[in-house]
């Protein structure tokens, strides 16, 4: 187990570096994206969460809020898609940091359950948008595999299925 929990920290770390990279073109979301690449990174880490809890508790309010009020204004699309996606990442981020973690309290089996759907239907979408957006030009240059679609949506297939993991794990 130890050997898998590894593997998950590092593949959430490599997500969290991407997004910080991308950084330029949605400071926000690509932020959030980081946040929670670098959250899940520590609570699969087999060596302990160097950031206090208390921390990361005000990181996923202050996103989940900034969000939140983001989708009340955006009209539907894929734009207030993306913020209610942040905010249920927010969500199930303070849900694992605030007891849901550990399991065993009322509904937290259950709770667990629906966001692991959530995020493996959140990785199927993604996962879509990979096969559904033109392929470059044919030379790449560094920026341009960062600002490709199919990064981010490969980012968010790595994260989500992170995400299913950690909270079916819980139940």
């Amino acid at each position: 187990m130890t050997t898998l929990a590894v593997v998950l920290a590092v593949g959430c770390l490599a997500v969290a570096a991407v997004h910080l990279l991308r950084l330029r073109l949605d400071p926000p979301g690509e932020a959030a994206h980081a946040a929670m690449g670098f959250g899940m990174a520590a609570m699969f880490s087999p060596l302990g969460d160097p950031v206090p809890g208390p921390v990361w508790a005000a990181v996923f309010l202050v996103c989940g809020a900034w969000f939140a009020a983001a989708a009340l204004r955006l009209p539907a699309g894929r734009g207030r898609d993306d913020a209610v996606q942040h905010v249920v990442g927010s969500g199930a981020m303070l849900f694992m940091l605030l007891g849901g973690h550990g399991g065993g309290w009322g509904p937290a089996p259950l709770l667990a359950m629906v966001l692991a759907g959530w995020f493996a239907w959140h990785a199927l979408r993604c996962g879509d948008r990979l096969g559904s957006v033109p392929a470059p030009g044919a030379v790449l240059v560094r920026t341009a595999v960062l600002r490709d679609a199919r990064t981010a949506a490969l980012a968010h297939v790595a994260m989500a299925g992170a995400m299913t993991v950690m909270l079916v794990g819980m139940v």
